[in-house]
């Protein structure tokens, strides 16, 4: 009997501790029908980098220091200015909203694009998520190969 009550007592246990185990929950929603003025802004690095997967393509690094500007100009117009410390620094122009119901954003300079996508949380807080690449093309215009930076960071409200 003695066992038993042991038994029973390491069984409730463990169910206990792994039934109160906690979920991390993923704040962040896709951002659709964003506006030129959501998105224009300062951005940081996002602080919090356990939450979220890395890039989906091998050979991505995300940048942990990264710094994005995004200033409005006629229409619909952007100006996007990325810094990564010591790796780029580089200016792209291009329309903020291309679809109204896209969470998506791109950008591209000759050999040079970024793309990257939208997200909101319930503080309203804006976030984006891509990459910026560069790639070199052989004769036949195939891609012969490209250097990718990664990026996730947050609009700092001022």
């Amino acid at each position: 009997m003695k066992t038993l009550n042991i038994f029973i007592c390491l069984m409730l246990g463990a169910l206990c501790f792994s039934s109160c185990e906690k979920t991390k929950d993923n704040t962040w929603q896709r951002f659709y029908g964003f506006s030129k003025e959501d998105i224009v802004g300062h951005y940081e690095a996002n602080p919090d980098t356990t939450c979220y997967s890395e890039l989906p393509t091998e050979g991505v690094v995300v940048y942990p220091n990264t710094i994005i500007d995004i200033t409005s100009m006629d229409g619909d117009l952007v100006k996007f200015h990325i810094v990564i410390p010591n790796t780029i620094n580089k200016y792209f122009t291009g329309l903020a909203v291309i679809n109204e119901s896209d969470s998506e954003i791109s950008f591209h300079n000759n050999n040079e694009d970024v793309h990257m996508t939208v997200y909101k949380n319930q503080q309203n807080q804006v976030r984006l998520h891509g990459r910026e690449r560069r790639c070199r093309y052989d004769a036949e215009g195939e891609i012969i190969d490209c250097i990718i930076h990664g990026f996730d960071v947050i609009q700092v409200q001022e």
